[in-house]
């Protein structure tokens, strides 16, 4: 069943629960607005450790690719809790990546989440996860050259060249239309 892409008004509604509404876990909101606002796909963020997410005396900044977005209030605080949280919760460390815990471990010592588990905690929490990656993709596209998607969100160049140069988006606007 193909995803129903979310609208403007819907995604920052999702992105303003996940902020504020803390009846939902740490790491549920923190991966949700990673997606939300940054269009990263859930098996991109299961792979992400501590060391993505760092503080300074500006606040929090998460390194997708080889440029730091800085993660605006209140994001940075609630991402700043989360890591605190997993710090505490780790008991095994991932050698593989700057010697840091996952963000999003498992049972399994050693391994983080899957995508697929991911996927489905999200929609617990009413966030469909690619529909929501597809809107941010769109949006921040639609804002910043493709070179800057590039170097902020680890997105290939190429890809960020086709969601820039609307080939995506048509097929955006072909889906929007079939649903109305």
């Amino acid at each position: 069943m193909p995803h129903r892409p979310l609208d403007a008004e819907e995604r920052w509604a999702i992105a303003r629960r996940l902020l504020t509404d803390d009846s939902h876990e740490t790491r549920d909101r923190v991966a949700g607005l990673l997606i939300l606002l940054y269009g990263q796909t859930p098996a991109r963020v299961c792979r992400l450790t501590t060391a993505h997410i760092t503080q300074d005396g500006n606040g929090a900044t998460l390194q997708l690719n080889q440029t730091p977005l800085k993660l605006p209030p209140p994001l940075d605080r609630l991402a700043l809790q989360f890591v605190a949280i997993a710090h505490d919760n780790a008991t095994v460390v991932n050698t593989s990546v700057h010697n840091a815990p996952w963000l999003f471990p498992t049972q399994r010592p050693g391994n983080p989440l899957t995508s697929t588990q991911l996927a489905i905690r999200l929609r617990r929490i009413g966030l469909p996860a690619e529909s929501a990656r597809c809107a941010a993709l769109l949006d921040l596209c639609g804002q910043l050259p493709p070179a800057v998607i590039h170097r902020l969100l680890g997105i290939s160049a190429d890809a960020a060249q086709r969601w820039s140069s609307g080939a995506v988006r048509t097929a955006y606007a072909a889906e929007i239309a079939r649903r109305s």
